[in-house]
């Protein structure tokens, strides 16, 4: 069918939703781990006092991109948050050719010495192959629009109305295509308590109290008719993945590609 009407104008992004919130999480999911070849580095890449505008943010982030490509960049991931005293800082994933990450820090504070950037400030350590970049998914993942770094109340007065992109990607990323999966209603309740029992095994062995009790809670809701359909939502590897659905299908249940 055409589709020829006139499209309205996107409006300002207005800092962290909801559906920037799971557009950032997929695409962090979506990544092929094993493939991330070079030398990966999390960084937190801070600042003292706050831009007085988004746009003087913006010119700041790409500025430093650009030094980024220069150096040799392979690919990069960032997103935008805000401490509580309303200042904003960088959380980035990024990889180089070569195990050098001096330039990281380096070019920041060069970039942002009028806002008060000092190097004791910068945070960077290694991503030590697919563990490291669990461990960045898992933390960037699990937060929500409403998580403080990233709720509207900590986003300075006069940024409320614009703050500009709050995440984005560059760079050579190695995606898994999305596949979706039919399944019966018997099978969709045992994949559940099969994800419940394998993401609460996880938090255990992780010794984190907050993990363990999120992943006893994953499907449970004020209302029974709300848990019952509750569905799941879970970083799962590819391996894992397809053993679950083996699993269930060895237990009698249907799966089919949808």
């Amino acid at each position: 069918m055409k589709n020829s009407h006139p499209r309205a104008p996107r409006g300002e992004i207005q800092g962290w939703s909801d559906g920037a919130t799971r557009r950032n999480t997929g695409f962090l999911r979506s990544i092929r781990e094993r493939d991330l070849h070079g030398h990966g580095y999390a960084c937190t890449l801070t600042l003292r006092d706050c831009p007085p505008t988004p746009d003087a943010w913006h010119a700041i982030r790409t500025a430093w991109e650009k030094r980024m490509r220069r150096s040799g960049m392979i690919r990069l991931h960032w997103v935008t948050e805000w401490q509580r005293r309303g200042v904003p800082h960088l959380h980035v994933a990024i990889w180089f050719p070569t195990a050098d990450p001096s330039a990281v820090a380096w070019h920041w504070m060069q970039l942002a010495q009028v806002y008060g950037a000092l190097h004791h400030c910068q945070h960077v350590t290694p991503i030590h192959g697919p563990v490291g970049w669990f461990q960045y998914v898992s933390k960037h993942a699990s937060r929500g629009f409403k998580h403080y770094q990233r709720t509207s109340t900590n986003i300075p007065e006069v940024w409320q109305s614009k703050t500009g992109r709050i995440w984005g990607k560059s760079g050579h990323w190695p995606i898994d295509p999305h596949h979706r999966v039919s399944l019966d209603a018997s099978g969709f309740f045992a994949l559940r308590r099969i994800v419940r029992n394998w993401r609460h095994a996880d938090a255990r062995s992780s010794g984190e109290p907050r993990r363990i009790l999120a992943a006893r809670r994953m499907l449970k809701a004020k209302e029974r008719k709300v848990s019952e359909l509750r569905g799941v939502s879970e970083w799962i590897s590819r391996e894992d993945q397809m053993a679950i659905l083996y699993h269930l299908v060895a237990m009698g249940h249907e799966v089919r590609a949808a």
